[in-house]
């Protein structure tokens, strides 16, 4: 099966690593710099001590015929827009799985003339060390759901065990896209604004006692999932991955755009519009978004 993967970053140089074992992979960039990187040097994948190379086939995304049997979009939400232009020339038979964070960008995907959807959930701790490496920080699982229409292919996707790189299917799109989003509004922000790792968090008992205050405001916008998730299942990940940056802590320490549009803009939409007071969400929206301005020079 072939399988392109669009984006270069932490994400898709982990799956094309990961995928490549089972699969006929190309990785889809940007810049040319990086695929003369990747087709030179292949991708290079670091976890504990241990390093391995595999050697992908890689592509400038605006020169491909993009003719594959898969295709995974794993670039952030904000940099989504070209590639769903893109995407709507592309055969409408190829499954499409979006490996974004946040729900901002779920009714876009919908508009593409494609078949077959899918939403993905990523619990892997991966970092780019450059342009043709990733450190494999935290071993976890791909959650995918359907957001329209079925496949073979997803199929044979699911059926190849890849060490380290499970994936799992799921039965409802929105309540795993709302579980992974409930992760990162209590993670992602926080460690950003403090500047610390994710097991600082539960430790903290000020940034603890935000954490449960952040909870209470998305299950008032959210009030089917109270059974679906847990304020102690969000700690408990804070532990399992207690060594891990959050992605958009690292944005801000290199100065990088966040994704807090994508994950607390959008919540704050919704607050808005079904008239909720939701006070810890505004405030951390807007001390991300002023530390992300001054890093990008004000």
């Amino acid at each position: 099966m072939k399988i392109g993967i669009i984006g270069g970053g932490a994400i898709g140089l982990l799956f094309s690593h990961y995928l490549s074992k089972k699969f006929d992979v190309t990785l889809l960039v940007r810049r040319n710099e990086q695929l003369q990187k990747v087709n030179r040097l292949g991708v290079t994948l670091k976890r504990e001590d241990c390093s391995n190379t595999a050697y992908i086939h890689t592509e400038r995304l605006s020169g491909s015929r993009m003719e594959f049997d898969l295709i995974f979009v794993a670039v952030k939400e904000y940099n989504l827009a070209p590639i769903l232009t893109t995407l709507t020339e592309t055969h409408a038979h190829i499954p499409l799985i979006f490996l974004q964070n946040g729900i901002g960008h779920i009714e876009r995907v919908k508009s593409l003339p494609h078949h077959t959807l899918l939403a993905g959930s990523v619990e892997h701790g991966a970092l780019r060390e450059n342009d043709h490496s990733v450190i494999h920080l935290g071993i976890g699982k791909t959650n995918l759901a359907f957001i329209r229409g079925k496949s073979s292919s997803i199929e044979e996707l699911l059926i190849q065990y890849i060490e380290n790189f499970p994936i799992l299917l799921q039965d409802d799109y929105e309540k795993m896209m709302l579980k992974k989003l409930f992760v990162n509004v209590l993670i992602n922000p926080l460690t950003s604004i403090a500047g610390v790792k994710n097991g600082r968090l539960p430790e903290n008992p000020h940034f603890l006692h935000i954490q449960h205050k952040l909870f209470e405001e998305l299950q008032i916008l959210f009030p089917h999932m109270k059974d679906q998730i847990h304020f102690q299942e969000i700690l408990d990940i804070c532990y399992s991955t207690s060594a891990n940056r959050s992605s958009m802590l690292k944005d801000i320490e290199e100065q990088r755009k966040t994704e807090i549009e994508t994950i607390l803009g959008a919540l704050l939409m919704k607050a808005e519009t079904e008239n909720h007071f939701v006070p810890i969400m505004k405030t951390l929206y807007e001390l991300v978004k002023g530390i992300e301005r001054e890093g990008q020079g004000g």
